[in-house]
């Protein structure tokens, strides 16, 4: 199978069913530099919005996808930065929404939402799920670190705006640091926060990948449980996925590993998961392509993460 440079998946989505990635930003091209991002530091933040792929080849990857038999739940702009700066988010979500009756997801900061051809794009998704990480300035700054031009106080009043506007899904994503935004003070303003937006789902995550910065660190689930019932009954938090039990024979194919690894550091587990695959079949490939110095492997929080260092032509 040709290797493909814009989607990636399907693949367990802990929200989403099986999900298929759809990336259209260029790798850490982001509006923010958070403390806990799988893929490292943001080397350059931006904000401007133009059409950093292009829109025909992913809408051209995207169908090759569909007409695979895989099953594929939701379609996803997601992946290596913030989906919002491109500018023709609108018209890609336009024309999958004429493909298919997948629903359609944005995985998004939620940082440019205050500009209102951002919210344009985003009418036609089924479902959005901005991140609103902090209720103070001090916090944003610290966990989010984000473009100087970003002011807090903006990216909450998008937010509301566009809940208002919006007549799809919003789900509203908080993910917690240890001692940096849950500590009690600032768990209490984010209720305020969460209490005037009013979306239709608040879940809760914290640090489960190898973060930006090593002092990121996760919060425990009893924390999480508490947070969780302080926040109400909308509020849920974020599993693991849950292996399908249905487990392919055939290897998974070489390109497509790579692939999603370039995307995301994965376990062993998680790419058997993804995969449909035997778990020493999964192994083996990935033992493999670590001699061949395409991947390489670390430990996070007692896990065994592996990585693309590069990916084919």
């Amino acid at each position: 199978m040709e290797s493909l440079r814009y989607i990636f998946g399907p693949l367990p989505s802990r929200r989403l069913g099986r999900s298929l990635g759809v990336d259209v930003i260029p790798r850490k091209t982001c509006t923010l530099d958070c403390v806990y991002c799988e893929l490292g530091p943001t080397d350059k933040r931006a904000l401007r919005r133009k059409e950093y792929v292009p829109l025909a080849a992913v809408i051209e990857e995207v169908r090759t996808a569909l007409s695979a038999p895989e099953r594929i739940d939701t379609i996803t702009f997601s992946g290596s930065g913030e989906p919002t700066l491109n500018s023709s988010l609108g018209t890609m979500i336009h024309r999958i929404k004429g493909l298919t009756r997948i629903p359609v997801a944005v995985l998004t900061n939620g940082t440019l939402l205050y500009l209102p051809e951002v919210r344009k794009d985003l009418m036609e998704a089924d479902i959005v799920l901005p991140s609103l990480d902090a209720a103070t300035a001090k916090v944003f700054e610290r966990i989010n670190r984000p473009h100087r031009q970003l002011h807090l106080d903006a990216i909450v009043e998008g937010i509301k705006i566009f809940r208002k506007e919006y007549r799809g899904q919003l789900w509203l994503e908080i993910l917690f640091v240890k001692d940096v935004n849950d500590v009690d003070e600032e768990v209490s303003a984010l209720k305020r926060l969460v209490d005037e937006i009013s979306p239709d789902k608040i879940q809760l995550n914290t640090v489960v990948r190898p973060p930006a910065m090593t002092d990121a660190l996760p919060v425990s689930r009893s924390a999480l449980a508490r947070i969780c019932a302080f926040l109400g009954p909308k509020c849920e938090i974020i599993g693991a996925a849950e292996e399908d039990e249905s487990v392919s024979l055939e290897p998974p194919d070489l390109n497509r590993v790579l692939t999603l690894l370039r995307h995301r550091p994965m376990t062993l587990t998680e790419l058997g998961t993804s995969f449909d695959a035997p778990l020493g079949t999964v192994k083996r490939m990935l033992e493999d392509l670590e001699r061949q110095e395409l991947i390489h492997s670390y430990e996070f929080d007692g896990k065994h993460f592996f990585e693309a260092t590069q990916i084919p032509a």
